[in-house]
């Protein structure tokens, strides 16, 4: 493309003025930004109604920013789930709460949306026909169980509130519930390692921790020791209801460009001749990240539009780190936003390190890792 130095000037006023107008929203990001509510899979023990809904205990549901959605719809009222867990790749790990199909409750099959597979055969392993699977994670690759009752696997007697680490061919002791403080009389029934990489448990009962009651269906976060905090509650959370297990839908990281984060910050040029935007920018700090989305908005004023307006425009660029269009009319803003299989990452920051709203109408749920390499 032939570039005469007057559109190269005008390419270049644009970029500066863009790059301005996304340093202003940073600065006043901290008063327009609410806190990202955690985005996770979960199932449930009974028909329950959230977020105004009504679900049944044989889906599979995504709760994003306190919203739910079905993710698996089995149709099947006696095929519920006990454990659950979904890798990066969009592969789940289930766990029957009843035995179904020559599967058990002691068994852990991979799922791609069409046939099971087994992954984890219980009694080929030492689990007794006594013990059912009653929380199911992945960390770095290991499998990680939680039963229901105590089990002794191995010759070595587990809590029913223990996490137990799998690795052919034997068990050992991941996360003991007694030198946490757990109380004998609670169950854990759900965790998970959230993008962060804390361990989030939840529990079957109202459970005291440290002076704090957590209850059935909510998330509580493990600060190590004996010190607990509550993750993410849902206050209409019915009682009737149990979380039976959940999964976090991976973290996504950012882009270049906030608060001098390393690497090659989005450019914006013009073609004079197309009326055509190209923008680039560099690579997500996290290797999972394969793939980006364009958000934009409406500059305008605050007292009429709020600081905020961006929506999708691009769910995908197809891998690639530059993606050319045509110009929008008016004064616009774009967002560049890393994305994995299953969650989009960061929107960019303010100043003071909070994170810029969701879209609007987002690609996906959005959940971030904690920090980038």
């Amino acid at each position: 493309m032939r570039t005469t130095a007057k559109s190269a000037t005008f390419a270049k006023e644009l970029t500066i003025h863009r790059l301005r107008v996304l340093v202003v929203l940073s600065l006043v990001a901290a008063a327009a930004a609410p806190v990202a509510a955690a985005s996770y899979y979960l199932c449930t023990d009974v028909p329950a109604t959230l977020g105004g809904t009504d679900f049944r205990p044989d889906e599979v549901l995504l709760s994003a920013g306190g919203m739910y959605s079905v993710q698996i719809d089995f149709a099947e009222p006696h095929t519920q789930l006990a454990g659950l867990e979904r890798r990066l790749d969009g592969i789940w790990l289930l766990t029957p709460a009843q035995p179904d199909e020559g599967v058990g409750p002691r068994d852990v099959v991979t799922f791609d949306g069409i046939s099971p597979s087994p992954y984890f055969e219980g009694s080929a392993n030492g689990v007794p026909e006594y013990a059912r699977i009653d929380a199911v994670l992945l960390d770095a690759g290991s499998l990680v169980l939680s039963f229901d009752v105590p089990v002794n696997l191995g010759g070595v007697e587990y809590r029913s509130a223990d996490l137990v680490r799998w690795n052919a061919p034997g068990f050992s002791l991941y996360w003991d519930s007694q030198a946490a403080g757990i109380p004998p009389g609670s169950n854990v029934v759900g965790a998970g390692r959230d993008p962060g990489n804390h361990l989030v448990l939840t529990f079957d009962v109202p459970t005291n921790l440290g002076g704090t009651e957590y209850l059935p269906g909510q998330l509580v976060q493990w600060n190590g020791g004996a010190s607990f905090s509550s993750y993410y509650k849902d206050p209409n959370w019915p009682p009737s209801a149990q979380l039976r297990d959940f999964g976090f839908v991976p973290g996504s990281g950012q882009v270049p460009g906030d608060q001098a984060f390393p690497g090659t910050p989005m450019t914006v040029s013009r073609n004079p001749a197309t009326a055509e935007l190209t923008l680039s920018w560099g690579t997500s700090c996290l290797p999972a990240d394969t793939d980006y989305e364009i958000y934009q908005g409406t500059m305008g004023t605050f007292t009429t539009q709020g600081f905020y307006t961006h929506t999708q425009k691009f769910c995908t660029t197809g891998g690639l780190t530059t993606k050319t269009f045509s110009e929008p009319g008016g004064s616009a803003y774009f967002l560049i936003v890393p994305r994995n299989l299953l969650g989009e990452g960061s929107y960019g920051q303010a100043s003071n390190l909070s994170e810029r709203p969701v879209g609007t109408s987002a690609c996906l749920p959005q959940s971030l890792a904690s920090q980038c390499p």
